[in-house]
């Protein structure tokens, strides 16, 4: 797996929430349904959360962390385990409170205690860097573990770096590419990219397969994956319209050399399209929106 390993790293959105409680109830915002604030401000947690995630995300009101931080804590306090999750996501970055890992991974295990998987996938990457808590990899591939069997696919993709590289477990290439191929299956764009990847180049002993390759890195470039949507147009050769659609989608988020060269093959599969057909895949690009596979 040469083509694209990291660790993910990147909290689910709705992991970057929650914090300090003013004890005061606010005024009604603007924008915000008023049904909506009369269920938080009576205490149901499920409408603390959602007002907090509606400040954290700035959706029918402006963006105010420190609102979105007393929403999430009296979720939290009251053992919501998304609230709890989002509020170790905002320790853990510093958004509306003091940066404190330690506090972070705390709020997390009360979540993941509480079997929620997104929690289990972020304590378990604490655990890999030493984040709040000492650095430890069978802890990180216990967590891993509890939330990869909920089909969490970042922690399938997680699982398989440790078993790439043996850390906290016996080095397992099988077991590594089988969890890659999971996480491709339940929706994971890195994996599906991983995995066309390795069809495509013939690695991790598989054999060179076009069809495969295509199959994954299609599915990975629907959902915006930008080395995916590079990788399927050089695929796809001899189909100038859909290498000119693919790469015309990628060109404005690369840089350098990679820029360059999808510039010039554009450019090649341009000449072999009409200026109709041109036209209509440009009105295609202005429109074209990723979209997320539901696992």
């Amino acid at each position: 797996m040469n083509s694209r390993w990291q660790l993910r790293t990147a909290l689910a959105l709705l992991t970057m929430i929650t914090i300090i409680c003013s004890g005061q109830t606010p005024a009604q915002p603007s924008g915000m349904d008023p049904a909506l604030m009369a269920k938080a401000s009576a205490g149901n947690p499920d409408a603390q959360f959602r007002v907090g995630a509606q400040y954290e995300l700035g959706a029918h009101v402006a963006k105010d962390p420190a609102q979105a931080a007393a929403w999430y804590r009296k979720a939290a306090d009251q053992g919501f385990a998304q609230a709890q999750h989002s509020l170790g996501g905002l320790y853990e970055l510093g958004n509306g409170v003091p940066a404190d890992p330690t506090t972070a991974a705390q709020w997390y295990r009360k979540a993941a205690e509480q079997g929620f998987a997104p929690a289990q996938f972020s304590l378990g990457l604490c655990y890999v860097h030493g984040t709040g808590v000492p650095q430890d990899f069978g802890q990180a591939l216990a967590w891993y573990g509890k939330a990869a069997k909920q089909n969490n696919s970042d922690a399938m993709m997680n699982l398989a770096f440790l078993y790439h590289n043996g850390q906290g477990v016996p080095k397992d290439e099988a077991r590594s590419f089988d969890l890659v191929r999971q996480a491709a299956e339940a929706g994971s764009a890195d994996a599906q990219f991983q995995l066309g990847m390795d069809y495509y180049q013939g690695e991790e002993g598989l054999q060179q397969d076009n069809d495969l390759a295509g199959k994954w890195l299609s599915r990975s470039a629907q959902q915006g994956d930008v080395a995916a949507q590079f990788n399927y147009a050089m695929l796809l050769k001899a189909q100038p319209a859909k290498v000119y659609f693919w790469l015309s989608v990628a060109a404005p988020h690369l840089n350098g050399q990679t820029k360059e060269k999808t510039t010039e093959l554009r450019t090649t599969a341009a000449a072999r399209l009409s200026p109709a057909q041109r036209a209509e895949i440009d009105q295609q690009v202005k429109v074209w929106r990723p979209v997320e596979e539901q696992p």
